[in-house]
């Protein structure tokens, strides 16, 4: 993908303007770019760039360059990617000792792309090392070459490739790190889960299973699995409480406590807030 970028040359879109674009879309794209920095002049400060919200995904091609992260710094290599929100205390720059920084970026902007950059930043850090599978990446290109070649020109398709990419990121950075031993109580947990949901189990209950702290034990599972334990329960809770609705003529009382929820005004509250729609508008509406 990057040689196709190659061919067309280094460019930068400044700014996206989309006339027609009248709604607030959760997702979009702001700027791109596929450039070779060898001047000091390149120095970008996260708290100078104005009170716009938006979000940067910076990959490494070869070179280097410097990355400060909340008083922190780092060297940033050929192959990593700088994954960055604005406003924010941080600055990367090109330092006098480096002869050149070549780059692809793409800047987004959006509640959720925002809501997304700041969940991966806390959990994975500035600076990823993505890989040459990676689909982010490749998604990341993609839109710098569609964009160069003015081939994106409705903002509902920017608003797609911008969300399309946000969860491609998703995937990359929860899936297992190459390498890593993955812990063997995760799969024991699973099991444990579809097994006893029904029942009033709680983080309590998985840890011990795993042989460890509560503390230790949720930490462990948010890294691999990329939502707490209680998340996962409550998930394994919603979905099966989903397919009772379709599938069943149960009440949505009996639905509710057939899935492990002692409090059914506590069942419609969450059901409501990870659906989007009440357990009962869920049944009626048939989209489902």
């Amino acid at each position: 993908m990057l040689s196709k970028l190659r061919t067309l040359g280094y460019q930068q879109t400044s700014a996206l303007v989309y006339p027609r674009h009248t709604l607030a879309l959760p997702a979009m794209l702001t700027s791109v770019g596929f450039h070779r920095e060898t001047t000091g002049d390149y120095d970008w400060h996260g708290l100078k760039r104005g009170k716009a919200e938006f979000v940067l995904f910076q990959h490494s091609i070869s070179g280097w360059g410097m990355l400060e992260y909340e008083g922190r710094r780092f060297r940033v290599e050929p192959g990593q990617t700088m994954l960055l929100h604005f406003p924010h205390d941080n600055r990367y720059w090109l330092p006098a000792e480096s002869e050149h920084w070549e780059l692809l970026y793409v800047c987004l902007s959006g509640r959720e792309v925002m809501r997304i950059w700041r969940e991966t930043e806390k959990r994975r850090g500035p600076l990823v090392s993505l890989g040459k599978q990676s689909k982010a990446l490749t998604a990341a290109a993609r839109i710098v070459e569609r964009v160069i070649r003015r081939q994106i020109e409705s903002p509902f398709e920017a608003s797609a490739r911008a969300y399309e990419m946000a969860m491609l990121l998703l995937d990359d950075l929860l899936a297992d790190a190459p390498g890593a031993e993955r812990p063997g109580f995760v799969d024991e947990i699973q099991r444990f889960v579809r097994r006893n949901y029904r029942d009033d189990i709680g983080v309590e209950d998985l840890a011990r299973v795993a042989g460890l702290s509560r503390y230790h034990f949720s930490r462990v599972f948010k890294s691999w699995l990329g939502h707490s334990p209680g998340e996962y329960i409550l998930d394994m809770r919603l979905r099966e409480s989903a397919r009772l609705l379709r599938e069943t003529s149960l009440s949505v009382k009996e639905v509710a406590f057939k899935c492990g929820f002692r409090d059914y005004n506590y069942f419609c509250r969450a059901f409501r807030r990870n659906m989007g729609i009440s357990p009962g508008g869920f049944r009626k509406s048939g989209m489902y």
